[in-house]
């Protein structure tokens, strides 16, 4: 039998995955300043709910690029 602790693990990270692609994608078209960092944040197992819950909260007070920072690579 798998052990408890394991399975809370692997269903956070699978939980988190999707939310982390939607957020990256959101911070993307809301033209936020590293939106990779939020994606980051959420796929690091349990803390990334925290991170979640703060994107959520503050994503329309969030830093934004502005016209002269140079374009950013998604690479």
């Amino acid at each position: 039998m798998t052990e408890p602790a394991v399975l809370v693990l692997v269903g956070a990270v699978l939980i988190q995955l999707p939310i982390g692609v939607a957020m990256y994608f959101d911070a993307k078209r809301l033209g936020l300043k590293d939106p990779e960092l939020y994606w980051l944040g959420v796929v690091v197992p349990t803390v990334g709910f925290f991170v979640i819950l703060y994107y959520l909260s503050e994503r329309r007070n969030l830093p934004k690029q502005s016209d002269s920072d140079p374009p950013r690579d998604s690479t």
